[in-house]
C-alpha cells in the first residue's frame, strides 16, 4: 500500500478547500448560475468550460500536494533474533506402563500430557524418542508440531517388540545417548524430557550417560526427569529407583518431578514449557521505495487538458 513520508503537507488542501468554496459562492454561484446569458453574448463560450477549466486547476493542484507529501511503498523486513531450543522428549513405552494407578494408565495419561505440552511450543523444534530395552526415534526433528501429535497418538506397548522377557526392560541409558546424537547444532539449547516409571535396569548406569552427554556437548544441556508412580507402600519396593532419576536431573542443574496423578503430569509438562519459552527479539527494517511517478503524469496530463481548454475556448 501506498503510504506517505510527509503527511503534514496534506494541510494545504484545508486552504484549497477554502478556495473553492469561496470560487463557488462568489464566483460561480453569481457569475456562472445567474449570467450565463451575459458570459455566453460577450465571451461567446459555454460556461460549463470554465467549470471544466476550474476543477482541472483544483485537481493539479491537489496532486501537486500529494507529490509534496512523498508518496512512497513501505516495505518493512521483520528480522527475530529467537533463542532457538531443541527439545527431545523421551517416552518410556516398557509394559509397567501399563499400570492403571493412572487413568487409563500411565502410558496414555503420559501421552496426552506430551500432546498438551506440544501445543504450548510456538518456534522450537521438538522430537519423540521411545524406548523400553531398546530405544527408537519415533518422531525426528521437527516444527510440525501436528505430525508429532499425530504420530504420537499411536504409540502404544507394541512399539518396541516386548514379548519376550529378556526384552522387557527399561534402558535409560541408551536412551540419553540416542538422544545425544541428535544435538548437532553448537547455537541451539538444549532440552530433555524425560518420562519414566521403572528403574535404570538395562545396560550402563545413566548417570555415566550424563557424564558423556555433558562432556561432548558444546552448550549446557538440561535434563528434566518425570517418574510416573502412584502405587501405595512405595519405599517397601526394592527395584524402584527414584534417587538415579534425581541425580540425573541434579547433575544438570535442573528439575526432578514426581507424577502421582493425571493432572499433576500435566501441570509438571505445562511448568516446563513455561521455564522453556523461547525468547523473541524482532528488528524491524522499513525500506521506502517512491511511486509518485503516477501523479506526476496524471498532473501533466491534467495540465496539457487544462491548455487545451484554455486556447480552445478562449477562456
Amino acid at each position: 500500500m501506498i503510504t506517505f513520508l510527509y503527511p503534514l503537507y496534506f494541510l494545504l488542501i484545508i486552504p484549497l478547500i477554502f478556495l473553492i468554496i469561496l470560487l463557488y459562492f462568489y464566483w460561480w454561484k453569481k457569475v456562472y448560475f445567474k449570467d450565463n446569458y451575459l458570459l455566453k453574448k460577450i465571451f461567446k463560450v459555454n460556461t460549463k468550460y470554465y467549470k471544466i477549466y476550474h476543477l482541472l486547476v483544483f485537481w493539479i493542484l491537489f496532486l501537486f500536494i500529494l507529490i509534496l507529501a512523498n508518496p512512497v511503498v513501505e516495505n518493512i523486513i521483520e528480522k527475530n533474533n529467537k533463542k532457538w531450543i531443541d527439545i527431545q522428549i523421551i517416552l518410556d513405552v516398557s509394559w509397567s506402563m501399563s499400570a492403571t494407578d493412572l487413568k487409563p494408565n500411565r502410558l496414555e495419561v503420559a501421552k496426552n500430557s506430551i500432546d498438551l505440552f506440544v501445543k504450548e511450543i510456538k518456534t522450537d523444534r521438538l522430537w519423540l524418542i521411545v524406548f523400553s530395552w531398546k530405544t527408537f526415534t519415533s518422531i525426528p526433528l521437527n516444527f510440525d508440531y501436528k505430525i508429532i501429535n499425530k504420530i504420537l497418538s499411536k504409540v502404544n506397548l507394541n512399539t518396541i517388540d516386548q514379548w519376550n522377557f529378556s526384552m522387557q526392560w527399561t534402558a535409560i541409558w541408551d536412551a540419553l545417548l540416542h538422544a545425544w546424537k541428535w544435538f548437532n547444532e553448537k547455537e541451539r539449547g538444549k532440552v530433555i524430557i524425560l518420562l519414566t516409571d521403572w528403574v535404570a535396569n538395562k545396560w550402563i548406569n545413566p548417570l555415566a550417560a550424563v557424564t558423556y552427554l555433558k562432556e561432548n556437548l558444546d552448550k549446557d544441556i538440561k535434563i528434566y526427569t518425570i517418574w510416573i508412580w502412584t502405587l501405595n507402600n512405595d519405599s517397601e519396593i526394592p527395584w524402584l529407583d527414584e534417587d538415579t532419576l534425581k541425580k540425573i536431573s541434579f547433575s544438570t542443574n535442573w528439575k526432578y518431578f514426581r507424577a502421582t496423578n493425571n493432572k499433576a503430569l500435566e501441570n509438571i509438562l505445562l511448568s516446563i514449557s513455561d521455564i522453556e519459552k523461547t525468547e523473541i527479539e524482532t528488528d524491524v527494517i522499513k525500506t521506502h521505495k517512491t511511486r509518485y511517478n503516477f501523479f506526476i503524469y496524471s498532473m501533466i496530463l491534467l495540465f496539457l487538458l487544462l491548455l487545451i481548454v484554455k486556447y480552445k475556448k478562449n477562456l
